[in-house]
């Protein structure tokens, strides 16, 4: 067996600026270049890329006892903690046993109408014509609804320092584990300093709402914070309640957030795919006609948001670091090598799919796939995204009402860069017009 070719053969450093400059078309050049595995000759450890479906398929799932999470995980329970995201093998598989019932389409239900009515809401303060951030707007809408699902919150305070928390949090997290020198945290950087203040706020916003809801019992209010409570000790398991809250926040707005983001901004270049959405959403009344067994008669609707988080997967990167020696092919895997399985990669294939770079939602009305790994929008294997479901009625719930509502008109150019963090940002912003149906 042989090693995955090095790509590009030049210095380390020099490729660690072309990488961080941007990862995907990094990633890219290699995986078209020497295809997969690749190793990615970085300074900041042995990393490979995973282009192919039958290896990440290896990685994730077939062979996922031999893959733990990455380094870099390291530095994401630095602002998570020790939560779903984070934590390893028996911790792991108990806290989502527990986690997992709360999750199921039909405990799901009983979120629904709330995340209705705060759309609902939203929408009715947006005014004909106007112009649409949707990269902040999203990003508000989604935790405001993450809020309320989580810990039955509406509180402004928490709002605006949990929206600025997670956005540095997340800055923070990739610059650590993009940097092959990581100063010690008690060195008071100015970035330090803003990441311990963070912490306190966080841990303290947290505890304040655990001792609220403590106080009044809550035994009536369905969310997040019930389960947990129920499930585990208010005082004595306090950083597991504050660990799994913290992770939801994060991985979970941010996946919805920039899913509406960008599919907003494809339907705004798309005017023909919106005009057919529009005809499948029009006949619905209110949430009462959008029952959870609704779901699957808007079939159009849900070949969009699939097409969308196909060109545009919130979670773009998915690494595991092999805790022993493997073979991929005809490759072999070091003990230490971290896997970068690129769902982006995955998506945009072109053996694997027909004109990958086009918006094309009805290739998932018949659509056959190749490999059932060539297609990861919540990742795979047994780690395979617990909010998935969630997050599904959610976007389809908030796309039906701004389509039902408004025609989406572009103001920004149909092809947006990335800023790829942990999640795939954009790196302008991303704006739209909204025109009032009449």
């Amino acid at each position: 067996m042989k090693p995955p070719k090095a790509f590009p053969e030049n210095s380390k450093f020099q490729n660690l600026k072309k990488f961080q400059a941007s990862p995907i078309l990094y990633m890219k050049e290699a995986a078209r270049t020497y295809g997969s595995p690749v190793d990615l000759n970085l300074p900041i450890g042995k990393f490979a890329l995973i282009s192919d479906p039958e290896q990440a398929q290896h990685v994730l799932a077939s062979n996922h006892e031999n893959y733990t999470k990455s380094n870099g995980y390291k530095q994401v329970a630095l602002v998570l903690g020790n939560g779903l995201l984070t934590s390893e093998g028996e911790e792991w598989h108990r806290n989502r046993k527990m986690l997992q019932p709360s999750f199921h389409k039909n405990e799901l239900r009983k979120l629904l109408p709330a995340v209705w009515e705060t759309g609902s809401q939203y929408l009715s303060t947006l005014a004909d014509n106007q112009a649409l951030r949707l990269d902040t707007e999203m990003n508000g809408l989604t935790l405001t609804i993450l809020l309320n699902s989580l810990i039955h919150s509406s509180d402004e305070e928490i709002l605006s320092k949990m929206s600025g928390h997670v956005n540095f949090g997340q800055e923070f997290i990739v610059n650590r584990i993009r940097s092959p020198f990581k100063w010690p945290l008690w060195i008071p950087t100015k970035n330090h300093r803003h990441y311990h203040a963070m912490m306190t706020d966080s841990n303290d916003l947290i505890q304040r709402t655990i001792e609220e809801r403590t106080s009044i019992g809550g035994k009536d209010i369905e969310d997040l914070l019930s389960v947990l409570l129920t499930k585990l000790d208010a005082k004595k398991d306090f950083i597991q309640i504050r660990d799994e809250i913290l992770t939801f926040l994060v991985a979970g707005h941010e996946t919805s957030s920039l899913g509406m983001t960008w599919m907003l901004h494809l339907l705004a270049h798309h005017p023909e795919i919106q005009n057919r959405l529009f005809e499948e959403v029009n006949e619905l009344g209110d949430y009462e006609s959008l029952d959870l067994m609704n779901f699957a008669n808007l079939k159009y609707t849900g070949q969009v948001i699939k097409e969308s988080m196909r060109l545009y997967p919130p979670i773009w990167n998915v690494v595991r670091k092999a805790k022993a020696q493997d073979r991929l092919g005809e490759f072999e895997i070091e003990e230490g090598y971290q896997l970068m399985n690129s769902i982006y990669e995955l998506h945009h294939h072109p053996d694997y799919w027909e004109n990958p770079a086009l918006f094309d939602p009805d290739r998932f009305e018949t659509y056959n796939f190749k490999h059932k790994f060539q297609y990861l929008p919540f990742g795979g294997g047994p780690r395979f995204c617990i909010g998935n479901n969630f997050a599904l009625f959610e976007m389809t719930i908030l796309l039906v009402q701004f389509v039902r509502t408004f025609k989406l008109k572009p103001l920004s150019p149909k092809e947006i860069g990335f800023n790829p963090l942990l999640t795939l940002r954009p790196n302008q912003l991303v704006n739209i017009q909204l025109t009032k149906r009449t």
